[in-house]
């Protein structure tokens, strides 16, 4: 797998809050990039809970997923001379991720300079990537049952407080967002 196609499978990742295995499951059709809103779908006996799920996909990422394929149909039918594909066979994976792409991944951490532990005592491994999914969701102010079904959990708790880190949240731009009140209004409400 080339350097392209690695930061973009590192980028749907962190986009999607797709486990490893899942996304290694998905093939090209399972990619509908097309429609009103782009969606990758998972087939309910490679989900983890068993229920499969469409999973949306920003449009900027699906641009790059369609550019990524396009690349990959060329490549396709390059090395096979015999056909004039156009368009790939359905059941080719949309992402080669082998068992050992961990090993990769720590590579990859040690070439952009990025720490395998942080301050924290944390380790950084692909599933940290859903965390950063969590996280974003969170940041971005998305409410908290939304979140809970964009990570497909079956309890808000797993999700706001093992896949949410409190240490990257806006905490002070929420209290700075509360209103303001005077002593005034404070003593004619009788808060005070």
């Amino acid at each position: 797998m080339d350097r392209f196609g690695r930061s973009l499978v590192y980028k749907v990742l962190a986009l999607t809050g797709l486990r490893k295995g899942e996304l290694a499951s998905i093939t090209v059709g399972q990619v509908w990039l097309d429609g009103r809103q782009p969606y990758l779908e998972l087939k309910a006996k490679d989900e983890k809970a068993g229920r499969g799920a469409q999973i949306p996909l920003r449009p900027d990422l699906a641009d790059e997923i369609k550019s990524f394929l396009r690349k990959k149909l060329m490549q396709f039918a390059s090395n096979n001379e015999s056909t004039k594909l156009l368009k790939l066979p359905l059941n080719t994976p949309l992402f080669y991720v082998p068992k050992d792409f961990i090993k990769i991944f720590n590579r990859d951490l040690i070439a952009a300079g990025i720490s395998k532990c942080d301050e924290r005592g944390r380790t950084l491994d692909i599933h940290a990537l859903r965390h950063t999914f969590g996280t974003h969701l969170s940041k971005a102010g998305v409410a908290p049952r939304i979140a809970q079904a964009a990570m497909r959990h079956s309890s808000i708790d797993l999700t706001m407080n093992i896949y949410t880190d409190p240490t990257l949240l806006d905490v002070a731009g929420a209290i700075n967002a509360l209103p303001k009140f005077t002593a005034s209004q404070l003593k004619s409400a009788k808060i005070a």
